[in-house]
């Protein structure tokens, strides 16, 4: 005769109920994030999905629940870091852009640089940090110079169309030169003996070519090219 759970047993000897045993109740699952991480950097707000953090260390070991101890009672993520800096960190994370931090004007920022390259240690981001460390800003960005003269009876040639990378400069000077007079006296010849044909010659007879002394102007022109490698720039892996 078999005993039924929870039936008191009327057995010489024996006293009480039989009562199968439950399985021992398995915890409940951990909620896996769906939505956005905010992050509290300093004073402002960044949110980022968690696949973003998984190039920095430090930022997807916090993030991941193992512990709270830099996790706020509003469910953020503190950092004490410079929201300005840390955006170019941010940048990196999501599009794998290096930072490059150049003004026309002012040239490389070395000092947004370093700032950068402490933070990227800091959250172990080491793909900023070797990119910075090797210097790579130097050669994302180059200048290219080149300089030629144009005299006065060449001025047409200082017009040029500049691109918004083309910085073209003019540094004038008067200088004495020996200029040709045209025995004619014609005035387009002056200073240019190939213009003046058998008549000139033969107004001029025995008589050496006539030079005479003149004050002309003389342009120097230096042009800065800004070219940019955006191949560089870019974290192809």
């Amino acid at each position: 005769m078999s005993a039924i759970e929870g039936v008191p047993l009327d057995l010489p000897g024996i006293e009480g109920t039989i009562s199968s045993a439950s399985p021992p109740a398995s915890p409940p699952p951990q909620p896996t994030p769906c939505g956005p991480i905010v992050l509290q950097v300093g004073e402002q707000r960044f949110y980022v999905h968690q696949n973003t953090l998984q190039s920095s260390q430090h930022l997807e070991s916090i993030t991941s629940g193992r512990w709270d101890h830099n996790k706020q009672p509003d469910g953020s993520f503190f950092i004490d870091a410079d929201p300005e800096v840390f955006k170019y960190i941010l940048r990196f994370l999501r599009h794998g852009l290096y930072p490059l931090c150049y003004d026309k004007s002012k040239g490389h920022d070395f000092a947004m640089y370093a700032a950068i390259h402490k933070l990227a240690d800091y959250l172990m981001v080491e793909g900023v940090m070797g990119w910075l460390s090797k210097q790579q800003y130097l050669q994302a960005v180059k200048i290219e110079t080149s300089t030629h003269v144009v005299e006065d009876n060449e001025a047409g040639q200082l017009a040029a169309i500049q691109g918004s990378n083309i910085e073209v400069r003019h540094y004038a000077c008067w200088r004495n030169v020996k200029k040709y007079v045209c025995p004619r006296g014609i005035v387009v010849h002056y200073g240019i003996p190939g213009r003046c044909g058998k008549d000139c010659r033969k107004a001029q007879g025995d008589a050496d070519d006539l030079y005479e002394d003149a004050a002309v102007l003389s342009t120097l022109v230096v042009t800065e090219k800004t070219v940019f490698n955006q191949q560089l720039c870019v974290d192809e892996q």
